[in-house]
Formats: structure tokens, sequence, C-alpha cells
């Protein structure tokens, strides 16, 4: 269902950006206002922009959305603080802590609307060390940096 959901939301703002920067585009007066001047095909061309839409809308999430595993060898008691500090230093905040997730969400919310409110990361506790899950690339970031940080100095 997260999957469906973040397609549509995808979908959605594929549509909006298009419009804005078509909208843009007539308003500084480098285009016609007429959308058969916009498009070949005019009206028709909308149909084949949307299934474009659809499609890259259908893959993304499955691309841009990945579990990381960190194999951080560590009891959650003994890198709660630094992990809660080190987030917080990269503008995410504690959401919630139950059992063996945690969730951290984006501080302000001029982050959190550019990332369509997708912004949650969710630390589960695995045998093999934890597993971060999230947006690809703060996944990849904040992975990498919360294992340097924890990781005993060699």
């Amino acid at each position: 269902m997260k999957y469906t959901i973040r397609a549509i939301k995808y979908f959605f703002y594929f549509s909006i950006i298009t419009t804005a920067i078509v909208l843009a585009l007539v308003l500084i007066g480098a285009v016609e206002g007429d959308i058969n001047e916009i498009f070949e095909g005019g009206y028709k061309a909308l149909w084949k922009i949307a299934a474009f839409f659809a499609v890259i809308a259908a893959v993304y999430p499955k691309v841009g959305f990945i579990r990381r595993e960190v194999p951080l060898r560590r009891e959650w008691t003994e890198v709660r603080e630094d992990t809660i500090s080190y987030f917080r230093d990269r503008r995410y905040i504690l959401e919630s802590e139950n059992g063996d997730t945690v969730t951290f969400r984006c501080k302000d919310v001029a982050s959190r609307l550019s990332k369509m409110y997708e912004d949650r990361i969710t630390l589960k506790i695995t045998p093999e060390g934890y597993e971060m899950e999230g947006l690809r690339k703060d996944v990849l970031r904040l992975a990498a940096g919360w294992e340097h940080r924890l990781s005993p100095e060699e």
C-alpha cells in the first residue's frame, strides 16, 4: 500500500513541477500561451506526457527508497544518545521509539515539503546490527556517517 501511495504522490509531483515550469515559461514570454504551440500535438500530447509520468512514478519508489544494513555490533542502549545526537546534528528529530524500531523525521517544514513528507528514516535493530530505511540519498548519507561516528577508532 505504501508503494502505491508513493507512486501516486510522485505522479502528482511530476505533474505539478512540469505545470509550474510551463507556466513560468509562458509568463516570461519564452513560449506562446497556446497549448498547440507549447506541445506538438496540443492536447493529445498531454495523454502521452501523463503516461510517461505514470511509468516513471510507478518505478521511482522502487529506486528512490532503500534499506541498508549498518553493521554496528553494539546494543541500542549503548548507542542511543550518540545516535539521537548524530541525527539531531543532521536536522532530524526522534519521532518514535518502540521495541526494535526507531524513526526520525526532518526537523524543518521546508525540507519535509521538498521530500513530499517522505522524510522518515527508520532504524530497525537486527541480529547483524541495524537496518536503515528511507530515501536513497538520505539513507546512504546518514548510514555512512552514523557508522563512521559510532565505529571504534582504529
